[in-house]
C-alpha cells in the first residue's frame, strides 16, 4: 500500500507546486493591472481636470472672435474713411467706457487718438506692441498684458479696420474692472471641483478674472507657489497638496488657470477608494492559498475540486466586475459643451439678427465691398451656428440616445442615401449599398453614423473624378461589420487615428468644409454600442471605414442612459434659463 501511496503523494505535490507557481503569477498578473487601472485613472481625472481650462480658454477665445466678426462692418464704416477726427474716437471711448482709443494705419502711424489718450499710451503704440503687431498681420483680435501708465491700468483690446487705405488697427483701453466682472461670469460657467477657482491671467500672470475673491484685477496672483509653478509647466503639483492645470487664450498672451486641491480632485482614486481594491486583491490572495490548501486534501476528489474552481471563476467574475465599475468615468464633461454651447448661442443669435436686419433694410445703400462684408459676416455667424449644433451633437451621443432595438442596417443605409440625394447630384457621383447585417442598436444614431460616412466620401473626392460610395457588410457570429469605400482624396495612414479627434482637420476649411466634428462624431456613436471604427487609406486612391459593432448587447444600459440625458438636459436647461 505504501509503494502504492508515494507515486501519488509526489504528484501530489508536484500538482500542488504547478497550482501554486500558477497563482503566483495570477496575482502578479492582477497586481501590475490593478496598478496600471490606477495609474490610467487617476491620468484621465488630470486629463478631464485639462479639459475643463481648455473649454474655459475656447469659450473666451469665441467670445473674442464673435465681437471681431460682429464689429468689423461697423469698425469699417466708422474707421475706414481717408481721415478720423478725434471727436470720432473720443465717441467710442465714451459709448464703451473706456480709458482711451487710438487708430494705426497699416504702417503703424497714428491716424488718430481720442483727446484724452496719455502720452505714454502714444508712446508704447508707436513701438509696434504685440497685440497691434498679431492684428497687423492678419489676426482677429489682440490682447495685452496689464498696462500700467501714470494715473492709469488698463488692458488693450485690438481689433483690425479694413479699408481703402489697407488694413488699420482699432486700439482701445479696456478698464481692468469692468473686463473682470464681463469675463469672471463666463469662468463660472464651467464647473470646478469643490474648493477649486479658476483664473485667466496675462502672460506675467496678472489676473484679469476670477471665480474665487484673493485675486484683484491688476495684481499679481497671490500664491507664490503658483505663480512658480506656472513658470515651469502648464500643469502639475504646487503648494499643500494642490493640484494645477493651465490653457492659452490662442492669439494672446492670457491663459486660463484652475487650481484644486488633490484630496477633492483625485477622491475617487484615493483614500478608501484607492485600497478597497488591493483589499480585494488581498481576499483573493487568501482565496488561492486556501484553494492550494483545498487542493491538497482533495487532490483525489474530482467533485471538490470542481467546486473549487467554480468558486474561483466566480470570485473572478466578482473582480472583474469591479475594475468594470472602477473604470467608469465621471458624466460631468458630458455637460460642458452643452453649456458652452448654450451661453453661445445667445449673442450669436443676435448677431444673425442684426445681420439680416442690415440685409434687408441697408443693402440698397451698401457698397460692393460692405455687402460683401455683410455677407462674410453672415457666412461665419452660419459657421459658428454649424459648430455650436455639432458640439450639442457630439455631447448628447451618450446622455440621449434611444433604447436599442433591431435595426436593419441596410434600410438605414438607403434612407441615409436618400437624404443625401442633393449632394449626390450635386457631385456628380454615385453611392451602392450592399448586403448590410441586423444589429441592436439605436436607429437614429446608426443613420447619423451611416450618413456621416457616406458624406465624407462624397465630400472629400478628387478634381474631376466623380466620387464613388460603396456601402456593404456582414455578420459573423457575435459580431457584425461594414465598411464605407470610396475613391476620393484618402489621407496618409499615420493620421487614421488622429482624424477621429474633435476639430482635427487634415484640409483647410477653404478646401473643403465642415467643422471637424464628423468623425468624431461617429467615433462616439461606436463608442456607446461597443463597437470599434478603423480607417484605411491610399493617399490619391481612396479611404476605407470599417465599423465593427456587437449584433447584440449585453444588458439594456440604455433606457437608463436615455433618462439620464433628459435629466441632464433639463437641468442644464434650467441653469441656461
Amino acid at each position: 500500500m505504501r509503494l502504492r501511496r508515494q507515486p501519488a503523494g509526489r504528484l501530489s505535490g508536484a500538482v500542488v507546486a504547478v497550482a501554486g507557481a500558477v497563482l503566483v503569477a495570477a496575482l502578479v498578473a492582477f497586481a501590475v493591472i490593478l496598478i496600471n487601472q490606477q495609474s490610467g485613472d487617476r491620468q484621465d481625472i488630470k486629463n478631464n481636470f485639462r479639459d475643463r481650462a481648455v473649454v474655459s480658454a475656447a469659450l473666451t477665445q469665441s467670445l473674442f472672435e464673435a465681437s471681431a466678426t460682429a464689429s468689423a462692418a461697423e469698425n469699417t464704416r466708422r474707421y475706414g474713411t481717408r481721415e478720423v477726427s478725434p471727436q470720432t474716437l473720443a465717441a467710442a471711448q465714451r459709448q464703451g467706457q473706456s480709458s482711451y482709443v487710438a487708430l494705426l494705419g497699416p504702417d503703424g502711424g497714428l491716424v488718430a487718438a481720442s483727446p484724452s489718450t496719455p502720452a505714454a499710451v502714444l508712446k508704447r503704440l508707436a513701438t509696434d506692441p504685440p497685440d497691434v503687431r498679431t492684428v497687423a498681420q492678419g489676426a482677429s483680435y489682440g490682447l495685452s498684458n496689464f498696462l500700467r501708465f501714470p494715473g492709469l491700468q488698463t488692458f488693450e483690446y485690438a481689433s483690425p479696420v479694413n479699408s481703402s487705405f489697407g488694413r488699420r488697427v482699432l486700439v482701445t483701453g479696456v478698464s481692468p474692472q469692468l473686463l473682470a466682472v464681463f469675463l469672471g461670469g463666463y469662468l463660472k460657467k464651467v464647473p470646478n471641483v469643490g474648493n477649486g477657482a479658476a483664473y485667466l491671467v496675462d502672460g506675467n500672470d496678472v489676473a484679469i478674472a476670477a471665480t474665487a475673491p484673493g485675486a484683484p484685477p491688476g495684481t499679481m496672483l497671490q500664491n507664490p507657489d503658483l505663480v512658480n509653478a506656472l513658470s515651469h509647466a502648464s500643469q502639475g503639483d504646487f503648494g499643500h497638496n494642490r493640484y494645477f492645470v493651465s490653457a492659452p487664450l490662442q492669439g494672446s498672451p492670457w491663459k486660463v488657470v484652475s487650481t484644486a486641491p488633490e484630496s477633492t480632485l483625485f477622491a475617487s482614486v484615493s483614500g478608501a477608494h484607492r485600497w478597497i481594491p488591493w483589499m480585494i486583491f488581498g481576499l483573493f490572495a487568501l482565496a488561492g492559498g486556501f484553494a492550494l490548501v483545498l487542493l491538497a486534501r482533495v487532490l483525489r476528489n474530482a467533485d471538490e475540486i470542481a467546486d473549487a474552481n467554480e468558486r474561483l471563476e466566480e470570485a473572478n467574475e466578482a473582480l472583474e466586475r469591479r475594475a468594470r465599475e472602477l473604470a467608469r468615468s465621471n458624466s460631468e464633461l458630458e455637460q460642458f459643451a452643452s453649456i458652452a454651447s448654450h451661453d453661445l448661442k445667445e449673442p450669436l443669435r443676435k448677431v444673425q439678427t442684426f445681420t439680416e436686419q442690415l440685409a434687408r433694410s441697408e443693402s440698397d445703400r451698401l457698397s460692393e465691398q460692405g455687402r460683401d462684408y455683410l455677407e462674410r459676416t453672415t457666412a461665419a455667424g452660419q459657421r459658428m451656428q454649424t459648430l455650436i449644433d455639432d458640439l450639442l451633437r457630439f455631447s448628447r451621443v451618450a446622455t440621449q440616445g434611444r433604447p436599442f432595438e433591431q435595426v436593419d442596417l441596410g434600410t438605414v443605409a438607403d434612407q441615409a442615401v436618400s437624404d443625401l440625394e442633393a449632394v449626390i447630384q450635386e457631385s456628380g457621383g454615385s453611392v451602392t449599398v450592399g448586403e448590410m447585417p441586423t444589429v441592436m442598436a439605436d436607429p437614429v444614431q446608426m443613420r447619423q453614423l451611416i450618413q456621416n460616412l457616406i458624406s465624407n466620401g462624397l465630400k472629400f473626392r478628387r478634381d474631376g473624378v466623380p466620387p464613388m460610395v460603396q456601402v456593404a457588410g456582414r455578420a459573423d457570429g457575435r459580431l457584425a461589420e461594414f465598411e464605407v469605400s470610396d475613391n476620393g482624396i484618402g489621407f496618409d495612414p499615420r493620421y487614421a487615428a488622429r482624424i477621429f479627434k474633435v476639430f482635427e482637420r487634415l484640409h483647410g476649411r477653404g478646401a473643403y468644409g465642415g467643422t471637424g466634428i464628423g468623425l468624431a462624431l461617429c467615433r462616439k456613436i461606436v463608442d456607446r454600442h461597443g463597437g470599434t471604427i478603423a480607417a484605411d487609406s491610399v493617399p490619391g486612391e481612396g479611404s476605407t471605414f470599417t465599423v465593427t459593432l456587437p449584433v447584440k448587447q449585453a444588458g439594456d444600459p440604455v433606457n437608463g442612459g436615455a433618462a439620464n440625458g433628459d435629466r441632464a438636459e433639463t437641468e442644464s436647461g434650467a441653469v441656461h434659463a
